[in-house]
């Protein structure tokens, strides 16, 4: 926090005095999934920019047609995922698993691992997905303490993943298809 005060303090003050639950996903009560919601009014405001102006009926069809493309674009992809996951975290597990290979893990017992190495040394919980980092618990993506103390008794990182970033939970998100009102007509603003 000192060193948000000394760039900009009235964002400090607002910042403490908000709930943290707000703007912390460490303090969040709920699972975040590493899902970005901010400014998703605008997102969407944007993505219906073109269709402004029109009748009330036009615009119910472009969000129908815009959100069957989406739908349809994410079904495509997710099936054509070679990987477990996708490709955004499958990028991330390579990215820690650099990581976790600089890392000394000392077992405690079965599921709990001294991992050394990285910014800080961490106690890595497995059979809870925990990690003293913060990371794994709250991401749900193994941190690389996690996925060194995984891989030193030889578990696959991919069983460390929560399973709803899996290829079958994003299928099965976007498998409804939505389907246009057929003989129904129309009308553009002219």
């Amino acid at each position: 926090m000192a060193e948000i005060r000394s760039a900009n303090p009235d964002l400090a003050t607002y910042l403490e005095n908000a709930d943290v639950s707000l703007w912390s996903r460490v303090y969040c009560q709920g699972d975040m999934y590493n899902i970005k919601t901010s400014n998703i009014a605008e997102s969407i405001n944007s993505a219906l920019k073109r269709a402004r102006g029109f009748s009330v009926q036009f615009l119910l069809e472009f969000i129908r047609e815009k959100l069957g493309k989406w739908f349809w674009k994410r079904r495509e992809d997710a099936l054509s995922l070679p990987t477990q996951h996708s490709r955004g975290i499958e990028y991330l597990l390579a990215v820690q698993l650099e990581i976790a290979d600089t890392m000394t893990v000392q077992p405690i017992d079965g599921w709990r691992f001294f991992v050394k190495g990285g910014k800080m040394d961490c106690v890595v919980d497995l059979e809870h997905g925990k990690c003293d980092c913060g990371v794994y618990a709250v991401e749900k993506i193994p941190c690389s303490h996690a996925i060194a103390a995984g891989t030193s008794i030889s578990l696959h990182i991919s069983t460390l993943v929560c399973p709803v970033y899996s290829k079958d939970y994003l299928f099965v998100r976007i498998l409804r298809e939505i389907y246009p009102c057929v003989g129904q007509q129309v009308e553009e603003r002219t």
